[in-house]
């Protein structure tokens, strides 16, 4: 699945190849502050898309489009309104990518508008939660780490962890993802000798080390979210749920994980799958009340009954 900053990075690399022609693989990384390695990627992304790039080897060589015309011809109005929907998510979430991706939509609209005379779009908005936070100290954090990633350099930084506070940790930064609005850091941790989840705004300091880090090309993105509901990855448990209609339709209307399984009954479904992340796995099966009832496993049975008890005695 492509990411929003991986969007904006091919939507970039068409402009620079439409306004220069050709251009080395290096120049590419060096302007898009990617590898080469990624620019490979876009390539096959932009080929998977019907969007071809030639190549060419040698001193005179380097990446062209084979069509000219390519924004002109390609980028349609309603490519416009899937990209106003995502400019408007990112203004809302006061997304650190917010005002590149506004620059990217604003040239391709001004290509598509000279060509077809189109002025109007259909409002697009979205309904959640703001995030709360210093827009200008996390993209620089975020662009450090993009740097972090690209030279393979260790970042050391004081983050604070809802079970154990503030602490100093050394990472291996691998990616990051949005997450209920919220940007997160996929990183290997040298004190927990694993790979965990870093929320970008509980970094309270940081620092790029000298020292660098090698990485593992054994890590996989779709392995390491398998199962997984949201970002918790603390216990994976066979989960069979009975839930009520009419308030079924909206378990249907998702695919929380790819082993689903909904059984139709009269009156209720069965939901069954597998899943990791104890702990959201609870909170999700609570928010829907009266709803749903677990059927298995066990243990989470009594953990939700546990978790009433507690709820009750504060009223």
């Amino acid at each position: 699945m492509i990411d929003i900053s991986s969007i904006q990075n091919i939507i970039k690399m068409i402009i620079l190849l439409q306004s220069r022609g050709k251009m080395k693989g290096f120049e590419l990384a060096q302007e898009l502050e990617v590898s080469e390695r990624r620019i490979l990627k876009y390539k096959k992304d932009l080929e998977a898309a019907g969007i071809w790039i030639e190549s060419k080897p040698g001193a005179y060589g380097g990446y062209s489009i084979i069509s000219n015309n390519l924004l002109g011809a390609n980028i349609k109005e309603k490519d416009i309104i899937v990209l106003e929907m995502l400019k408007e998510q990112l203004l809302y979430n006061n997304d650190i990518n917010k005002n590149e991706f506004i620059e990217i939509v604003d040239k391709l609209k001004s290509v598509v508008n000279s060509k077809n005379n189109l002025n109007n779009y259909m409002d697009y908005f979205t309904v959640q939660s703001k995030c709360n936070y210093d827009y200008k100290k996390q993209k620089e954090l975020c662009d450090s780490i993009i740097y972090s990633y690209i030279t393979k350099r260790k970042i050391q930084i004081d983050y604070y962890s809802l079970s154990s506070g503030l602490k100093n940790r050394v990472v291996h930064p691998y990616g990051m993802f949005t997450y209920k609005g919220d940007t997160y850091m996929v990183a290997y941790c040298e004190s927990r000798k694993r790979f965990l989840d870093f929320k970008i705004c509980r970094i309270e300091s940081y620092e790029v080390l000298e020292e660098k880090y090698k990485f593992n090309d054994d890590f996989n993105w779709d392995e390491y979210s398998k199962n997984c509901v949201g970002i918790y990855k603390d216990g994976e448990i066979d989960l069979v749920l009975k839930i009520n209609k009419p308030f079924s339709l909206i378990i249907e209307e998702k695919i929380w994980v790819d082993n689903q399984e909904i059984i139709q009954k009269e009156k209720y479904i069965i939901f069954k799958a597998r899943m990791n992340g104890y702990s959201e796995i609870k909170s999700w099966v609570l928010s829907m009340g009266s709803n749903a009832t677990v059927l298995e496993p066990q243990k989470l049975k009594e953990d939700i009954k546990e978790e009433i008890k507690k709820i009750k005695n504060l009223y």
